[in-house]
């Protein structure tokens, strides 16, 4: 497996996400080679997983994604999902309920939320300072860690090729082969692949 993270901005196809992604699975195996995409529920060519052929005509499996400027791609022998996103942007929309397996659910985690955000409004003066980086600490853990969740499970299910249109709750994350990758600051990373016999064939997203 073999993973590279690209400068958005220096790819040229900027008005298209789709050519932009193209150019950047170009830029990890070379010029030569074709590239698409294949919708396994619809048939469509505009989007779904993305699909690598070689210039020995050859295909290989890849999945790419992108965060702001930032766009990384992987190539694997077995069906591979990789995905980067905001921590930030993750802690927003965050919903236990839509995210987490039933066996993954904290029973306390909204609460914990909620308390963490009400003891930090509360807080005034330099007696609390202590109080309060200790919290800020543990909150900032709590964001990161629901961030590499997030990409856990967008990973998963890009590999197994059906992406978002089957629930993140219906995954479990210690059933699958996926791992935390190192990301620019401020995102979370993962990639998942499913070892499969032999090599080749369709790719995924």
């Amino acid at each position: 497996m073999d993973i590279m993270w690209h400068d958005a901005r220096s790819l040229r196809s900027l008005r298209s996400k789709r050519l932009e992604g193209s150019e950047a699975l170009r830029a990890h195996l070379g010029a030569d080679i074709e590239v698409g995409r294949h919708c396994p529920s619809c048939g469509s060519t505009t989007h779904g997983r993305p699909w690598a052929r070689l210039a020995d005509g050859t295909s290989t499996h890849v999945s790419l994604s992108r965060c702001g400027e930032h766009l990384v791609t992987v190539v694997a022998e077995h069906p591979v999902g990789i995905d980067v996103e905001s921590i930030e942007a993750v802690t927003s929309r965050w919903d236990p309920a839509l995210v987490l397996h039933p066996s993954e659910k904290h029973p306390h985690d909204l609460k914990e939320m909620r308390r963490l955000a009400h003891d930090l409004k509360e807080m005034r003066g330099p007696a609390h300072d202590l109080k309060e980086m200790r919290l800020l600490a543990h909150d900032l853990k709590e964001m990161r860690q629901r961030g590499a969740m997030w990409c856990r499970k967008e990973a998963i299910l890009k590999a197994l090729g059906t992406g978002l249109s089957t629930p993140m709750s219906e995954i479990r994350v210690a059933d699958w082969p996926v791992v935390d990758i190192e990301a620019p600051g401020g995102l979370a990373a993962a990639v998942a692949t499913i070892p499969q016999a032999g090599r080749g064939g369709s790719s995924t997203s």
